[in-house]
């Protein structure tokens, strides 16, 4: 007796392969814009800030945002809790301005400007920080999650 000789699997698992290579290059790409959009970003060219009588511009390649209410915290208070090395631009809400120094530059806006930088990145309680980082010449990039006091 002769034995028929059937097809094999192979175009079969050609089929099936190719569709969990694309399965997967869907999740990595879907994956990758989920963890790119979580991080918002800042631009100090449309977000005018000032500090005293003049229009602030960052400098540094990295910054502390501090967004705060003088109505309800000690703005030195909430510098005592920050804990950190980088420059802090301190934005009351309530729109007084302190004395800057070397390390900490108050400043304050109008509160459509303030409300859309709570927005942007996605604020929701006072006092609240962040790290910015440089992406270009003025726009900044969040370089962690918020940081609630």
């Amino acid at each position: 007796m002769r034995q028929k000789h059937r097809g094999s699997l192979l175009p079969l698992t050609y089929i099936f392969g190719s569709f969990i290579g694309a399965a997967m290059i869907a999740v990595v790409f879907a994956y990758s814009n989920y963890r790119f959009s979580r991080y918002k970003f800042v631009d100090f060219s449309k977000v005018i800030l000032y500090q005293k009588s003049d229009i602030f511009d960052p400098e540094a390649s990295k910054y502390m945002l501090l967004l705060y209410s003088s109505n309800q915290n000690s703005p030195s208070e909430l510098l005592a809790q920050l804990d950190t090395n980088l420059p802090v631009i301190a934005v009351d809400i309530m729109q007084k301005r302190a004395e800057s120094n070397a390390s900490v530059s108050f400043v304050s806006s109008d509160i459509n400007t303030i409300l859309k930088l709570m927005n942007t990145l996605n604020i929701t309680q006072l006092p609240s920080s962040v790290e910015l980082v440089q992406n270009s010449e003025k726009i900044y990039k969040q370089d962690s999650a918020i940081n609630k006091f």
